[in-house]
């Protein structure tokens, strides 16, 4: 019984503080943003950019459409003791939404985020070269066609609302696509509100 009680007591004393509006944290404004970041998991490390848009239909529920952008990174394999060479930018473009979860009077607003959309990789060309009784033979180069494949997304992050229409954002998302092996990025950017 006591157990309940305060659990009563606890919850009524905290839902207040949940309740009361951040004035930044409004229904109705969109959200203009830009980051940059980190990925990993496609190569061992890539930098990557990009930018979204968001509508906060209710103080909670912001869908987004987003566009990152991830440069290629010089890799090399070996496949068949040819030595290849080669890069893979890759651009995503997909829609979500984020939930707010408001708490208190802070400026600090953790949200959670979920997507899906497109991963598309840049047509990429691949130089080769193998040794052969001691001399070095270069083949021609080749090219692996475009490829667009359908991913989903899921994260979260902090906005830090410096004024009300101006902020930080960090954020750290996953993506899983068909045939690939999830892979994530972790962002930090600014964003403005227009009312």
């Amino acid at each position: 019984m006591r157990v309940a009680a305060l659990s009563v007591l606890a919850l009524s004393l905290t839902l207040p503080l949940v309740a009361q509006d951040v004035p930044a944290v409004r229904k109705g404004a969109t959200e203009i943003a830009g980051f940059m970041g980190a990925s990993y998991g496609i190569d061992d490390f890539r930098v990557m950019g990009g930018a979204n848009v968001a509508y906060a239909v209710t103080r909670a529920i912001m869908p987004y459409a987003e566009f990152s952008y991830f440069p290629g990174i010089g890799r090399k394999d070996t496949l068949s003791n040819a030595n290849l060479v080669y890069s893979v930018p890759l651009t995503d473009f997909h829609g979500g939404v984020h939930i707010r979860i408001p708490i208190g009077e802070s400026k600090v607003v953790p949200y959670l985020s979920g997507g899906v959309g497109m991963i598309h990789t840049s047509p990429v060309t691949f130089s080769a070269t193998q040794v052969i009784n001691g001399i070095t033979v270069v083949y021609p180069p080749f090219t692996a066609p475009a490829e667009s494949k359908f991913a989903g997304n899921f994260g979260g992050g902090f906005r830090f609302y410096l004024s009300e229409k101006f902020g930080v954002r960090l954020e750290a998302k996953a993506y899983s696509a068909k045939d690939e092996a999830v892979f994530g990025k972790v962002t930090v950017g600014f964003f403005y509100q227009i009312r």
